[in-house]
């Protein structure tokens, strides 16, 4: 079989306070890095700044739009990246928490989520998966996106939506951010199929493999989500990788329109139109690539985590199929899903009533400056200047806010999005409701995700990179994906091929001289340049 590897990067929302001054997130980011170096063994990064590859064979570093990302280290099973997907949790809360500790008065907040609160069609961030891919992208994407498209059943989080059209929530916040069905951009024209290939080390033309490189799922709180998403998806590379033939028949007539209606349907009743003229629901489309994976693992000769995973994806299925609710203890929008019915129906509120309200609090927020909206919503104008005043009342009006019952589903529709903001905090209600039971531990236990903070899935380069990382403690020592490196001596630790498990030692300069023209030793001689450049 050939090899195969997973990986998983998240990038995280950060904010502080101390005492009332707000903090930048590039503050809070340089705060949870000084407070990591203390948690854990680590290493610097080859690139500078205030990055590390910790101990667990992960990286910490701050991303586009000044978001702090955790990757994950090389991952051979579904539960490993489930494991360490949370274990990026723990290490971030641990930094928190120490942060807070050496300095009282300081308040970090960690968000897990992809949208921007307040504008969540403006604001998005990322949570990403890697496979190995032994088969070209464009063929791959064939196969693979009529699953992308319905995989948002479990693969999305969840996340109220103003969105005409919809029913108030959608059970992905990154679908409405994918505007390609394939395409290389990651940051504004995200394609369903990524197809990006940034690094020499993404691909190898000799071997046949790449690094494929996915954007569109959700960053999830409960870990079922990302065991089943990575499973099931995993899975599906697996099989192409070994050149079986899955999905034969599920082309999308319009993937990106089914996307978008997949997720606004959280019924899991609506049918989305095939190339061939027939209607699936996503339900059914994954239920017949279940079928078709199921048959192939029967027959064996498959990774060991094959049958648990489809195992687990036929039992998910089947509840969705019968109620949707009865997911709500194991996947994120779920239990949102269940929490705001709840609510509605204490509050007499209707569906339609509540998106109405959440119209109305996205145009308020568009067209009103925070400090107009926050006395809307108290209904007192008078500690505004005069031009927010003006302000004030134009939006009043316009937003119609004296009608009977807008303002208490106004104040419902914040309520809400303040519960959806806290259940994805770092430390804080998913946790809480995990710890009292509500919310069930289905593939890892806690000694899983503590485990994964420290250790690297073992048998592969990450446990080579981890145990290099603990020995390696001599001052200077840098390190990258594909090897670390010591500049006064010139000692470098060759670690380009990415399955393998045993690494040695050799001199850069014997490495370089030995390798002229090899692609990545001269994409290693340009960070190694930089680094030296900077240093100076």
């Amino acid at each position: 079989m050939k090899p195969f590897l997973m990986g998983a990067e998240t990038e995280y929302a950060v904010s502080g306070r101390d005492g009332k001054t707000a903090l930048d997130a590039r503050v809070v980011h340089s705060l949870l890095y000084r407070a990591l170096q203390r948690e854990r063994h680590w290493l610097p990064d080859v690139v500078a700044g205030e990055a590390l590859y910790l101990e667990n064979g992960g990286r910490f570093y701050l991303d586009y739009g000044y978001h702090p990302e955790y990757a994950t280290p090389e991952c051979f099973t579904p539960q490993q990246i489930a494991a360490h997907d949370k274990a990026g949790e723990m290490l971030l809360d641990l930094a928190r928490r120490r942060t807070q500790a050496d300095k009282p008065g300081l308040s970090l907040t960690i968000l897990k989520n992809n949208l921007h609160p307040l504008l969540p069609d403006d604001v998005t961030w990322g949570s990403h998966e890697s496979y190995t891919s032994w088969v070209e992208p464009a063929a791959a994407a064939r196969t693979l996106l009529p699953h992308l498209v319905s995989r948002t059943i479990y693969a999305g989080s969840g996340c109220l939506s103003a969105h005409a059209g919809g029913m108030g929530f959608e059970l992905s916040q990154r679908a409405r951010h994918v505007h390609h069905t394939l395409g290389s951009d990651t940051i504004g024209d995200r394609a369903l199929f990524c197809t990006r290939v940034r690094k020499n080390s993404d691909r190898s033309a000799s071997q046949g493999w790449t690094r494929a490189h996915l954007i569109s799922k959700d960053a999830h709180r409960s870990p079922f989500g990302p065991y089943l998403t990575y499973g099931v998806t995993g899975l599906l590379f697996v099989l192409l990788n070994e050149r079986h033939e899955v999905g034969k028949g599920l082309e999308l007539a319009h993937p990106l329109q089914a996307l978008r209606t997949v997720s606004c349907d959280p019924s899991l009743r609506v049918r989305v139109p095939l190339a061939d003229g027939r209607k699936l629901t996503a339900l059914e489309i994954q239920e017949t690539y279940r079928e078709e994976c199921e048959s192939v693992v029967q027959r064996g000769g498959l990774p060991e985590w094959a049958g648990e995973v489809v195992r687990h994806w036929g039992e998910t299925l089947a509840t969705l199929a019968k109620d949707p609710l009865r997911m709500a203890r194991r996947l994120d929008p779920f239990y949102k899903l269940f929490v705001y019915e709840h609510e509605l129906s204490r509050a007499g509120c209707s569906w339609g009533e509540l998106l109405d309200a959440l119209q109305r609090l996205s145009g308020l927020r568009h067209q009103c400056l925070p400090r107009v909206i926050t006395a809307l919503l108290e209904g007192d104008d008078t500690r505004l200047t005069a031009e927010e005043r003006k302000q004030f009342n134009d939006a009043r009006e316009r937003a119609q806010l004296s009608r009977p019952g807008v303002m208490e589903r106004l104040h419902l529709a914040v309520r809400l999005q303040q519960f959806d903001v806290a259940y994805h905090e770092v430390g804080g209600l998913h946790d809480q409701l995990t710890e009292s039971g509500h919310l069930e531990r289905v593939v890892l236990s806690p000694e899983d995700v503590e485990r994964a903070t420290r250790e690297a899935p073992p048998g592969g380069r990450a446990a080579a990179r981890s145990a290099l990382i603990r020995r390696k403690r001599d001052p200077g020592w840098l390190c990258e994906w594909r090897y670390l490196y010591h500049p006064r001596s010139g000692e470098i630790v060759d670690m380009r091929n990415p399955f393998g498990d045993r690494f040695e030692s050799a001199t850069w300069n014997g490495l370089l001289a030995s390798q002229p023209n090899d692609v990545e030793v001269q994409e290693i001689a340009g960070q190694i340049g930089r680094h030296w450049f900077q240093a100076q």
